[in-house]
């Protein structure tokens, strides 16, 4: 409040304490994401489903890249499982996340992308699942503890093709993954 040169009484207008100001500031920068995101998924029907992974993986490398300051917020919510919102951000983030890669893995079942055989709902939570691990591999390995998320560069792409093609190897039908 004093940073923001407002009362603490205004403060209290529009929150409830500091957790539900988080809260807000988490839903706020998911939305702008959503927004940044959205142009690679306007017509998803134009890209396979691996193409279309790897291009909102690269969308959100952007955002990241364009809006710092909104990449440390999340980055530092993701790294830390104690920190009080944690649980309630990524909760959110896991359920509408998973309808969505539902969505996505139906549409690419019946382009024979993927296999028809597979459980849509487990695949999609393993999807989420993936790619937290992508992250967590990219940030605690290939860069180590000293990593700073405003110094994203391009390698992070070669962790995420890793996982990429894991996934296409995993679910992908044979022609998909270039199998006969």
């Amino acid at each position: 409040v004093a940073q923001c040169q407002i009362a603490k009484g205004s403060f209290y207008q529009y929150f409830e304490d500091k957790r539900d100001l988080f809260l807000h500031l988490m839903a706020q920068i998911a939305e702008e994401k959503i927004k940044f995101i959205s142009p690679v998924m306007q017509d998803p029907i134009q890209l396979d489903f691996f193409t279309l992974l790897e291009e909102m993986y690269r969308s959100g490398l952007a955002y990241a890249k364009a809006n710092p300051k909104s990449a440390l917020i999340g980055n530092q919510v993701f790294k830390d499982a104690k920190h009080p919102v944690h649980s309630e951000v990524f909760k959110g983030g896991k359920d509408s996340g998973s309808d969505f890669y539902e969505d996505l893995l139906e549409l690419a079942i019946a382009r024979g992308e993927v296999r028809p055989d597979i459980d849509k709902k487990f695949v999609a939570n393993m999807l989420i699942a993936i790619s937290i691990a992508a992250f967590e591999y990219y940030f605690e390995v290939v860069k180590g503890d000293d990593f700073n998320i405003v110094q994203l560069d391009n390698d992070i792409m070669e962790t995420i093709n890793l996982s990429i093609d894991f996934i296409r190897n995993g679910i992908g039908s044979r022609v998909a993954s270039g199998g006969t």
